[in-house]
């Protein structure tokens, strides 16, 4: 939930809205600025955070004080919410961070290489496990939090955190928010795009594809300590984490333009623009609007005495949750967290299809319909890959066509990177599926399963 990888600080185009007032124009500006043709990719990486001695989600204090361990021992800069720690950061660009439920966040800084993007990332990771250690913690790379139910889990009083939770959870599908923020812990691979034309193809192209990398990378069907029906809980409270933000596509997509190259951001916006705000900041205070209106409304009319600004627009933008999310980059948000090197593979798999003419990609998947990607990912959540896309597709055959095309446009080293997918597609079994399969269905289990 963080937003630290690859996004460039905003050239602040229009702050003085009684002047004049902030305009889809100047919110086109910004997702089009700082553009460096460069390759880059980021990752940011959720774990669990588990206590050993209670077998229970592990407390603030002994996470926020691995956390300060961390920082005094690698020199990064502490970050904090009014007085309570929340992170830390070197200055590159990656951070450390706490989700509502204490889960920690790896945020790198974007890098082209994979070998690089491994060789920071374990060093800091492998400190924080040393460090956990020292606490009887330990770090899951797992879906969801095994074992502790919503009521168990105390939120991060961090303030934004706070608003979100009093206000989500009564959004239209926003049930599931609270379990989303507090239990949940995912991957995301944040890439670059070059324009407008290459933002549209790659922002269409995976939305097509991100319900089957959501059944690839299923891994958490216990829950409440229990195996549950479901191969992935993380991704269906997602789908329940507000209609109106979550899958906003999912209902407008075949109603209107939105997926049409010409005006593409225009229309992007346009959906943003159209999503209840939560709060805003100012100050440094977040003034909650908890639904009142819309960021359009607030852009035509202001709100109580407030006027849109671009770093509203920012900030709203960043608490929309699609699955594959526009800003200064593209986001590719719903993966299930597993350990590492299946994060890895994540980030060389995507860089391999980024590699390659989405225009020709678009056409050898064009029997995936944008209109049904509600329904494949709602497969995705029940049955990982194992369903019918069509009379001549299923949802392993699907993954295998899109691993075989990233295996072939990267290098032979980078290829090695892809082994952990390839162990699932080859056996045709998600994480998930092994888990059923070793009847691994409690959290003790899986603690042992995972260590």
């Amino acid at each position: 939930m963080q937003n630290l990888t690859l996004e460039k600080k905003p050239t602040k185009i229009n702050n003085n809205p009684k002047k004049d007032k902030l305009n889809i124009s100047d919110i086109e500006k910004f997702y089009l600025s700082n553009k460096t043709n460069k390759n880059l990719f980021g990752i940011e990486y959720e774990r669990i955070s588990f206590d050993k001695k209670t077998k229970s989600c592990a407390s603030y204090e002994k996470i926020s004080k691995i956390i300060e361990n961390f920082s005094s021992i690698m020199n990064w800069k502490l970050i904090y919410d009014t007085n309570i720690i929340i992170g830390a950061k070197d200055n590159k660009g990656s951070s450390i961070s706490l989700e509502p439920g204490c889960q920690v966040e790896l945020s790198l800084e974007p890098l082209e290489n994979i070998v690089d993007i491994q060789s920071k990332a374990e060093k800091i990771l492998n400190l924080l496990d040393k460090i956990a250690e020292v606490y009887d913690v330990i770090f899951l790379g797992y879906g969801i939090n095994p074992k502790n139910s919503v009521d168990e889990i105390n939120i991060l009083q961090k303030n934004r955190y706070e608003i979100m939770n009093n206000y989500l959870p009564q959004c239209y599908k926003g049930e599931l928010c609270p379990k989303m923020m507090r239990q949940t812990a995912g991957i995301q691979i944040n890439i670059d795009y070059k324009n407008a034309s290459d933002a549209y193809n790659k922002v269409l192209f995976f939305n097509l594809i991100m319900p089957f990398m959501t059944g690839l990378t299923s891994n958490s069907p216990i829950e409440n300590n229990k195996l549950t029906n479901k191969k992935t809980n993380r991704a269906y409270a997602w789908l329940y984490t507000g209609a109106n933000r979550c899958n906003f596509f999912y209902k407008e997509i075949y109603k209107s333009p939105f997926f049409k190259q010409k005006n593409f951001f225009k229309n992007y916006i346009k959906q943003i623009l159209k999503v209840p705000m939560i709060y805003i900041a100012r100050n440094e205070k977040n003034i909650p609007f908890s639904g009142k209106i819309d960021f359009q409304t607030f852009m035509n009319k202001g709100y109580e005495g407030y006027f849109a600004t671009m770093d509203d627009y920012i900030l709203h933008q960043s608490l929309c949750f699609p699955d594959v999310r526009l800003k200064q980059y593209i986001e590719i948000r719903n993966h299930d967290s597993a350990d590492f090197k299946t994060a890895l593979a994540l980030c060389a798999f995507y860089k391999g299809l980024c590699l390659s003419d989405f225009k020709k990609l678009l056409k050898l998947f064009n029997f995936l319909k944008i209109e049904k990607i509600g329904l494949y990912s709602l497969f995705a959540t029940t049955y990982g890959l194992d369903f019918q896309v069509n009379s001549k597709h299923t949802g392993w055959d699907v993954a295998f066509k899109l691993f075989n095309i990233a295996r072939k446009k990267l290098s032979a080293k980078e290829r090695l990177y892809l082994k952990p997918l390839f162990e699932i597609l080859i056996h045709q079994k998600t994480k998930a599926d092994i888990l059923i399969e070793y009847d691994i269905n409690n959290t003790d289990k899986l603690i042992e399963f995972l260590n």
